[in-house]
């Protein structure tokens, strides 16, 4: 641990000459990253060894390892400390910090997305609504360096390609103007995830109990809940509605509906209550989905390029801007043709165990459906992709499938995977200044 001892004790040592002034702690912090460039003096397997031999370490200043797969803290001073954090296939929520440094890939790479908020009510203290909008999309290697910014000035996320990667972080305990540290549900809401309150928290209990052992008075008593809540609270319930009744393996095996009926008559009483407000839960509810559905996909996937692919889908909400990445990125090749032959490896690779057809999840793959996608990207319409096969969307009886084309063209304008790219709306989603990998 001697290396980062003596870098603790050059950022303090520089920090003091600025009277541990906040705002110069980010540069402090880089700059003395940059000197040391930690990625070619330690090995991350190194680390792991030391933690393995030591008999004492640093005070962990995150020992049940809710950041990080794992956290080890290398340093601890009287205002910040030194950890680092390796990751396997942990995606950062969208999030601003409470406090503020630096950071320095020490192994591996990533997806660094950086975003804008703007408020547009302020509910309260620990919850706001406004627009959520992309700002910036780099690629992280090993050696880059990132100030931390407190508060609203640095709302990033970083979706980890390499498996692990592997970041050393330098930060202060806590920076009060930073506070309360949000995090981001596109598209519209800030959240501080840190907030408690007992009374809402037995009331999510509760729901939960009641949908989970199908009570016949659960949505009496649920609706009750939510007549009577602040919306703090009662979007927190329908998010656990919305996650138990979409996920009723009962009603899905019969092809039941009675689930989103039931959400919906949710919605509806809080509409009844909030006003507008409510037309905002539905956009953020699909879109965390969303994004935890390409988490898990990352889960089965360990190629970098296809690993890469999935981040763009899961960060950058435009077609013509991911093109661009994945152009700046392979520029040797197409970007239309790189993309559409991932998805072709993507879909013809299935998990060892899984009931799905491939690791896409897309359960009727074939060429047609590989032609509609390249259309699709290519920028093309329903009628010049199939006028291409000399097919007539209005005819049933052409040389084609035409009616095949246009199911496939909408279950991939609908899809999970791919609906943040071909949707006509982009929820509220943009960016705002040129993203480059």
């Amino acid at each position: 641990m001697e290396f980062f001892q003596q870098l603790g004790a050059l950022v303090e040592r520089r920090w003091r000459d600025n009277n541990y002034a906040e705002a110069a702690f980010p540069g402090v912090a880089a700059e003395a990253l940059a000197e040391t460039n930690p990625n070619q003096r330690v090995s991350p397997w190194d680390i792991i060894r030391l933690v393995n031999n030591a008999t004492e370490l640093p005070e962990q200043q995150d020992v049940e390892g809710r950041f990080g797969d794992p956290p080890i803290t290398l340093y601890v001073g009287p205002r910040f400390y030194i950890d680092v954090y390796y990751w396997l296939d942990g995606t950062t929520s969208t999030h601003q910090h409470g406090f503020c440094g630096a950071f320095q890939v020490l192994l591996g790479s990533s997806i660094h997305s950086q975003y804008y908020f703007e408020d547009q009510q302020r509910i309260n203290a620990h919850f706001s609504t406004g627009r959520i909008a992309l700002h910036d999309v780099n690629l992280l290697t090993e050696g880059n360096i990132q100030k931390i910014l407190p508060g609203r000035q640095y709302i990033h996320s970083l979706f980890h390609l390499d498996r692990p990667s592997a970041t050393i972080t330098i930060r202060t305990r806590f920076s009060p103007e930073g506070a309360p540290q949000f995090a981001y549900h596109k598209p519209y809401f800030a959240i501080d995830p840190f907030y408690r309150s007992s009374a809402m928290i037995k009331k999510l209990q509760s729901a939960s109990l009641l949908l989970s052992m199908k009570h016949p008075d659960a949505d009496e008593i649920i609706g009750e809940a939510l007549a009577s809540s602040d919306f703090h609270t009662a979007l927190a319930i329908t998010e656990v509605a919305f996650n138990q009744l979409n996920n009723d393996q009962v009603e899905r095996s019969f092809g039941l509906s009675t689930g989103r009926q039931r959400f919906d008559s949710y919605l509806e009483i809080v509409r009844r209550r909030h006003g507008e407000l409510a037309d905002l839960i539905m956009p953020v509810i699909e879109e965390s989905q969303r994004q935890n559905y390409i988490a898990r996909r990352r889960q089965q996937i360990t190629g970098n390029e296809h690993r890469f692919f999935l981040a763009l889908l899961m960060n950058v909400p435009d077609k013509a801007r991911i093109l661009e990445l994945v152009e700046s990125r392979y520029p040797e090749a197409d970007p239309v043709e790189t993309i559409t032959e991932w998805v072709e490896e993507l879909a013809n690779t299935r998990v060892a165990g899984s009931s799905e057809s491939n690791v896409l999840g897309i359960a009727d793959f074939d060429e047609s459906f590989l032609f509609v996608f390249q259309g699709m990207l290519e920028g093309r319409t329903l009628d010049q992709i199939t006028s291409t096969l000399g097919g007539d969307p209005s005819d049933e009886d052409s040389g084609t499938s035409t009616e095949k084309l246009k199911e496939q063209y909408e279950a991939i304008r609908d899809s999970m995977l791919f609906r943040s790219i071909f949707s006509d709306s982009q929820a509220g989603l943009s960016i705002t200044q040129s993203a480059n990998v």
